[in-house]
């Protein structure tokens, strides 16, 4: 278990610092870093924040499994309760980041920037299967 802790951890972070640090270019939106205190919220920290919850939830998918199953669906289509609770979460980020505006310091995201948040977020999918394999 510490070790697909430490295994996600590092690629979340590598991702998030990437975003942050680099997702104006990779993006080609303005960034987000050097905006004064009060300013309107940027596409470029709601692509960071957005990736972030879709990682994390796509984390809960590899969490169920923690004695190194392959298949990550098997247990998963059995509990409807973990499912909704998927589900809902996914809706309420989606209305978060498309309508929360400004009290969420949120702005909507094009449907590329969503496919490249979804992406990405199941990129901690593929992390959690190599490191199955590692072991």
């Amino acid at each position: 278990m510490m070790k697909n802790i430490l295994g996600h951890a590092v690629y979340q972070l590598t991702l998030i610092f990437t975003l942050l640090f680099m997702g104006e270019k990779i993006f080609d939106i303005k960034s987000g870093r050097n905006a004064p205190l009060h300013a309107p919220p940027s596409q470029h920290y709601t692509i960071v924040f957005n990736t972030s919850i879709l990682m994390q939830l796509v984390n809960e998918v590899n969490a169920c499994m923690i004695h190194g199953e392959r298949n990550i669906f098997k247990s998963i289509i059995n509990n409807p309760i973990f499912c909704s609770i998927l589900l809902g979460t996914f809706l309420v980020q989606f209305v978060i980041v498309q309508f929360g505006g400004k009290p969420f310091s949120c702005v909507s995201l094009n449907v590329e920037q969503w496919l490249w948040c979804v992406f990405l977020g199941l990129g901690s999918l593929v992390w959690g299967q190599l490191g199955v394999v590692a072991e």
